[in-house]
């Protein structure tokens, strides 16, 4: 096959599987009120329908990213497309809130398998000079998800055609089948022979995952603030098992052993954990870090977005309502430039401690504690919106000042790596 058409059919399935699983994170948002009076449910029941895509995904993309590196990842990527394109026609289909709740999570297994081989499809299958474009190409997919997908909703429902916020996922998904199918004929994988980890680490990781979730849902109302706070605690105790057993066998879901052996990619996932990304900026400035990035200058160009974030951030701590709303947008696209810069540099430094047969492994090991990041955010900040009730302005800025802080100190912690490592290698 030309390489230059198995470059593009890569890039396409992989920027599509990464636009589609993170379009539908958002895109039922806006139809929880409308889908509470369609299937005369509660407000609970109906947002159901988003924890159950979210809780599916983050326990399913370990195991579908470890699985793609012992099957290949155009096998996993074309599983994914088809769970998540027949889920999407099912919850189109539900005429109830039960199958409803059901097929969204069919569909966010079939997501996980998307997330979990998008990065590794092009740090494996592209020739090295062409990655960090396609990586810039991703980084606009995965900004322009959370932003089209409301706006998407918002139409459809306005248009009275709420089954359609689902179908439209349908015919790219079935594109995305033909060109992956296509791909699997023509192109072949490096696949790593071992044993699937479930009854350990998958397990171990589902309970973690599904607990610091949960616990984190509870926080945002007062009345459930101490089991919140205790299945928060239960998730670390499952994380510290899952770490102890992991470290110990030669085939672990996550490679503990390879993190600890090469001491920045706990660094590079802690910059993943604090990252939180706007819109505009990150899918102009993906774009912009792609092409100038040749694959050499990832920390640097990680570094550059978390200062630039942060100069954002300390200008959105002391704003107020008194400030023009242009200042306030400006501070939000600054933040987006950051986010363009950092976000494509994240995945190619994180992808590039492991060797070619774990890519698959580390991208959905990227994914999961982005995800996971995500949502704890927005669980924080509705608990300090909620412990500042009637305080809008205060909760707002205690919020960005959270995030600041976490910024600032990951990034002094990346610049002192950065000079202990010039030292060492000076010396």
């Amino acid at each position: 096959m030309n390489d230059k058409v198995k470059n593009k059919l890569i890039i396409t399935i992989a920027g599509m599987g990464m636009l589609l699983s993170t379009l539908d994170t958002g895109i039922i948002n806006v139809a929880l009120p409308f889908l509470e009076n369609q299937f005369h449910t509660s407000t609970s029941v109906a947002a159901l329908s988003v924890t159950g895509y979210t809780m599916s995904l983050a326990i399913f993309i370990l195991p579908f990213g470890y699985l793609s590196d012992r099957y290949g990842k155009l096998k996993l990527s074309l599983i994914g497309l088809l769970l998540f394109g027949v889920g999407s026609v099912l919850c189109g289909l539900a005429n109830n809130m039960i199958a409803l709740i059901s097929f969204r999570i069919l569909q966010g297994i079939g997501a996980a398998g998307l997330q979990a081989t998008s990065a590794a499809l092009i740090t494996t299958l592209i020739e090295p000079k062409h990655v960090p474009s396609a990586l810039g190409i991703l980084g606009i997919m995965i900004g322009l998800g959370p932003v089209l997908g409301p706006s998407i909703g918002g139409l459809f429902l306005a248009l009275h055609l709420w089954r359609l916020i689902f179908w439209i996922n349908v015919p790219f998904a079935a594109l995305g089948l033909i060109c992956n199918y296509f791909l699997i004929k023509n192109v072949s994988e490096q696949q790593k022979v071992a044993p699937f980890d479930l009854w350990g680490g998958s397990v171990i990781n589902a309970l973690s995952v599904v607990s610091l979730l949960s616990g984190f849902s509870l926080l945002s109302n007062r009345r459930n603030l101490i089991p919140g706070v205790v299945l928060i605690a239960i998730s670390l105790l499952f994380a510290l098992m899952l770490y102890i057993m992991e470290t110990k066998r030669n085939f672990a879901l996550i490679d503990f052993k390879g993190l600890n052996a090469t001491p920045k990619s706990w660094l590079y996932l802690l910059q993943t954990v604090v990252f939180g990304f706007a819109s505009a900026g990150l899918v102009i400035f993906s774009k912009v870090s792609g092409k100038y990035n040749d694959g050499h200058q990832n920390t640097g160009f990680s570094l550059l977005g978390l200062s630039i974030i942060a100069v954002a951030l300390a200008g959105l701590c002391i704003a107020n309502q008194y400030w023009p709303a242009l200042a306030i947008t400006l501070l939000l696209f600054i933040y987006g430039v950051g986010s363009g810069f950092f976000q494509p540099a994240n995945i190619a430094a994180i992808m590039q401690v492991g060797d070619q047969a774990s890519q698959g492994s580390l991208g959905s090991l990227q994914r999961m504690v982005q995800n996971i990041a995500i949502a704890s955010g927005t669980a924080i900040g509705s608990t300090v919106l909620n412990l500042f009730s009637g305080r809008l302005a205060t909760s707002i800025q205690i919020n960005w000042g959270i995030t600041l802080a976490m910024v600032v100190v990951t990034l002094l912690l990346s610049i002192i790596f950065k000079r202990s490592v010039a030292a060492t290698n000076y010396c």
